[in-house]
């Protein structure tokens, strides 16, 4: 049976520690009208962890470049029907012969925003860096990350700014949020997000900015522990707030200044 292309699938696209967590816990409590952190996973899956299941579907092991098996696993997260919510953290372009998204199967993309300087606050701590080795990270253009023990779940990260910049560029929908509204305006980052999905929420808007609160979400953790946790964390779901990166301006000096036509085009503080 041939293929037949569709564009089904919709991308929560984020670099790393900018919120794409807390958007998916929206987007769950605004499809099941609850939330559930430790079973994000099974409604909103991560394209690293679909490439490792094409893989072990192929009985395969190991690989050279898992970039490889991007084009056929979102024809396989295409081809499963209905409309596929997927997290990603790579940069929206070509990489080598790998393509990724596929414009022909992607229906939009919802692309999360923080301000880098933050973003290197919570990779700090997420991953156990320090603050300038976080900001040095960020500014990386050859950035790929790799999960521990999961050979096929690689991300191509690139800088925060290629990273950035290629979601704002690129050739389908997309609705750009910034992590910092979602914080101070809820209600009508949440709204934005239903309307450009056109979609009726299971619930009323003022009820998921509840359950979605970070103060919530952090209570959920302190119950039941949360899968996504980094071993050099005592918890995922740490502050939830913004300008932390004020009580580190000498560390986060040069990563301001690399980025900052960026960081004022996006309403940030320079």
């Amino acid at each position: 049976m041939n293929f037949v292309p569709r564009k089904n699938i919709v991308w929560i696209a984020s670099f790393p520690k900018s919120g794409n967590t807390w958007m998916r816990s929206i987007l769950q409590c605004a499809t099941q009208g609850s939330v559930s952190i430790n079973d994000m996973g099974n409604l909103i899956p991560s394209f690293n962890g679909c490439v490792e299941r094409v893989a072990y579907d192929r009985g395969l092991r190991t690989i050279d470049d898992p970039a490889d098996l991007w084009g056929d696993t979102q024809r396989w997260i295409s081809g499963l029907g209905g409309n596929r919510v997927i997290k990603t953290h790579n940069m929206c372009g070509t990489f080598g012969g790998a393509k990724h998204p596929l414009p022909e199967l992607t229906h939009s993309a919802i692309h999360i925003v923080r301000d880098p300087r933050d973003v290197a606050v919570s990779d700090a701590t997420h991953y156990g860096h320090s603050i300038s080795d976080a900001a040095m990270m960020l500014q990386r253009e050859d950035n790929i990350a790799h999960e521990e023990n999961h050979v096929f779940r690689k991300a191509v990260l690139g800088s925060w700014q290629m990273n950035v910049t290629s979601w704002l560029e690129a050739p389908f929908p997309v609705l750009t949020i910034r992590y910092e509204d979602m914080l101070q305006t809820p209600h009508d980052a949440i709204d934005q997000v239903m309307t450009f999905l056109k979609m009726k929420p299971a619930v009323e808007i003022d009820e998921i900015v509840r359950m979605t609160s970070f103060k919530k979400l952090s209570r959920m953790e302190r119950a039941d522990g949360f899968v996504e946790k980094s071993r050099n964390q005592s918890r995922f779901f740490n502050k939830g707030v913004s300008g932390q990166w004020h009580t580190h301006k000498r560390d986060l000096e040069g990563l301001g200044k690399a980025f900052a036509p960026l960081i004022a085009q996006l309403g940030y503080e320079v």
